[in-house]
């Protein structure tokens, strides 16, 4: 593999809730879909929504669609939302929509969900154009090929852009071990990995207002453009460090700390 250059990287972060899926959805609900909400199951908050689909689901049917207050998402170029089924899907098998009409009745943004490992959580990371999104009111979730009988639950859909003016971020993930030694080790220490965590940093210069510090967002770390080398997880922005050089540019520093599985960057 070539080497790669950093200056393809990027720090993308979480900066608009679209739908924080904290309640049932409920502005429509196809006939063969039952919706609830999972406080059981679920990735940020409280509760996630769950679509049970009956065999039944219509090819191109809009398994449900919720009201939301009006946003203007045009300034930003990724959706990301966590999302999970219980079968195996393959790319667009799932589509989410925002509209600017009700009932997603024609679909501002229709963005395709990536593959979902059956009863696996993926954090779901869509580039797209949203420069019509100025007005979006309804957001909704439909069905396009036949996948069967499947529970489907989406959590926490917000719309992310680069952090202007990064240059660099770092990233340590570790893990945990416990010493297991006993008096039948024969002398010898041994241990055994427990638990894995991460976080890290990033910064650059300063341009436009600074990240809010203390709530848990979406992070994606990327090595470049490329979808298979990015570092993707829920993190919270533990600290702001500003620096102002009297000779120099104002400049920022932030710390994370990741909660919850990450998503590892691969060739």
């Amino acid at each position: 593999m070539a080497r790669l250059r950093g200056c393809g990287g990027a720090v993308y972060v979480e900066q608009q809730v679209i739908e924080d899926c904290e309640d049932v959805w409920n502005e429509q609900v196809d006939a063969d879909v039952t919706a609830s909400l999972d406080t059981s199951d679920y990735k940020v908050g409280s509760g996630s929504n769950k679509f049970v689909c009956a065999a039944g689901l219509g090819v191109g049917d809009i398994i449900a669609s919720e009201v939301i207050a009006a946003l203007d998402i045009s300034g930003y170029t990724t959706l990301m939302m966590w999302a999970k089924s219980s079968v195996l899907t393959a790319a667009a098998d799932l589509q989410l929509l925002l509209d600017d009409t009700a009932m997603c009745a024609s679909p501002v943004i229709t963005s395709d969900l990536p593959i979902l490992e059956a009863d696996v959580w993926k954090l779901c990371v869509m580039a797209e154009t949203l420069t019509g999104a100025t007005a979006i009111i309804s957001v909704g979730l439909k069905y396009t090929v036949d996948i069967g009988a499947a529970d489907i639950r989406i959590d926490h859909i917000v719309a992310a852009k680069a952090v202007a003016g990064i240059r660099s971020w770092s990233l340590d993930h570790v893990m945990n071990i416990e010493d297991t030694t006993g008096f039948d080790s024969s002398c010898h220490k041994t241990f055994a990995p427990t638990v894995d965590e991460w976080a890290g940093t990033f910064e650059g210069f300063k341009d436009g207002a600074p990240l809010d510090i203390g709530s848990v967002v979406l992070l994606e770390l990327r090595e470049s453009g490329t979808a298979t080398q990015q570092w993707r997880g829920n993190a919270i922005v533990t600290a702001i460090h500003p620096n102002v050089p009297v000779a120099g540019v104002v400049a920022y520093s932030y710390d994370f700390q990741g909660t919850g599985a990450l998503e590892v960057a691969s060739a």
